[in-house]
């Protein structure tokens, strides 16, 4: 498995952690699961860390993974922190085949310390 969940009970934040290489299937069971801890809170803070990842997705899977994304009923008003490196530019993609962006608060950060900071703001 190329990602863990983590929970910070203290600032009630969930992180997605990815490490190594990640596929379409792995990413879309992550959000599933992601999708299913979520159920229960009214407003989720979310840390997206893919520091540690080479997303392995051609821009046709970045498209569908972000319209499945979109679609979830459970990350609408959800506040999600991207946490990744420089180099990393695949968000863009998907960022043009979310559907009711204004349901959908996020941001990008190159800083852990930073990402955590908005999201608790």
């Amino acid at each position: 498995m190329s990602y863990e969940f983590k929970l910070d009970v203290q600032n009630s934040v969930i992180e997605a952690e990815y490490l190594g290489v990640v596929n379409f299937e792995e990413r879309m069971k992550a959000i599933e699961e992601g999708v299913a801890i979520l159920q229960d809170r009214e407003y989720p803070l979310i840390l997206i860390n893919l520091v540690g990842a080479k997303m392995e997705l051609s821009k046709r899977e970045k498209i569908a993974l972000a319209k499945y994304v979109s679609e979830e009923h459970a990350l609408i008003n959800a506040k999600t922190a991207f946490l990744i490196r420089c180099e990393q530019t695949e968000r863009e993609e998907m960022d043009e085949a979310v559907s009711r962006t204004e349901e959908f608060v996020s941001k990008v950060f190159y800083s852990r310390s930073a990402a955590l900071q908005w999201l608790l703001d």
